[in-house]
């Protein structure tokens, strides 16, 4: 199939613009991408002329996401039984934590983050924003459906070697994330032990169609230092019950995570 250069392009720059924190020039964007200014030029104001990008200040003229994204992005969400069937138990996960909770997907060997219930006395803020992504390996939600999967297709995603670290507790190597993912399936939820941002302890469980098939994984985060045997007995039982109940809603017939 031939693919279209300018519709190319165009997802393209939509993509970096979306993580990119910052407004972008044309210049940063041309030079990003490696396209011609020229290129870069007639892209970005058919954009702007139809919504999608922003001028974000005229004299320096940057770029910013426009609101046609958003409306885009809304409409999507409101079109996905997943997120329609899980908003109700994300909203009852945080009230009975009192924590972060977090809806998240696999796509192309990254998470990214569909939906999140922040509890306004909570003293999490985590670095996640709705639409971004993360590693698989060091997070809670990655390896809860890093999990479900055979090891074959794991090493597909992750490789085979060793694993750039996030912190100094990330898994450093493949070997290491096989062993912890056996104890995952065993346990019955993953666990992100301060792997992927200091002091945050997340718990995670996947999220099962009807074929049995994991589409997406839940968590709620908490800081380390609330950990007590107390809150993780709380917090463990809570994100599996979860799961296994979105899970349901989707059709999964099945009694088990894993």
């Amino acid at each position: 199939m031939k693919i279209n250069k300018s519709a190319s392009r165009t997802v393209d720059l939509l993509s970096l613009l979306s993580q990119h924190k910052k407004p972008m020039t044309l210049t940063e964007i041309s030079s990003q991408l490696k396209i011609p200014k020229s290129s870069t030029f007639e892209i970005v104001y058919t954009l702007v002329e139809k919504g999608f990008l922003e001028v974000d200040d005229d004299q320096l003229k940057t770029f910013k996401m426009g609101m046609k994204l958003f409306e885009v992005g809304v409409s999507f969400l409101n079109h996905t039984d997943l997120h329609q069937i899980s908003r109700p138990l994300l909203d009852e996960l945080m009230a009975k934590t009192g924590d972060t909770v977090f809806l998240a997907v696999e796509d192309n060997g990254e998470i990214v983050y569909l939906d999140k219930v922040e509890s306004y006395s909570s003293a999490i803020r985590s670095n996640a924003l709705l639409g971004s992504r993360n590693k698989m390996y060091y997070t809670g939600l990655g390896k809860a459906l890093l999990a479900s999967y055979s090891n074959e297709k794991v090493k597909q995603i992750i490789g085979s070697g060793s694993l750039p670290t996030r912190t100094d507790r990330t898994i450093k190597h493949y070997e290491e994330l096989i062993l912890e993912l056996a104890k995952i399936r065993e346990r019955g939820f993953s666990i992100d032990d301060r792997e992927s941002e200091p002091e945050l302890y997340c718990f995670a469980a996947p999220i099962y169609d009807r074929s049995g098939k994991a589409v997406a994984a839940v968590s709620v985060a908490t800081l380390y230092s609330k950990v007590t045997p107390e809150t993780y007995a709380k917090f463990s039982q809570s994100i599996v019950e979860t799961g296994l109940e979105i899970s349901k809603r989707l059709g999964y017939i099945g009694k088990r995570l894993y």
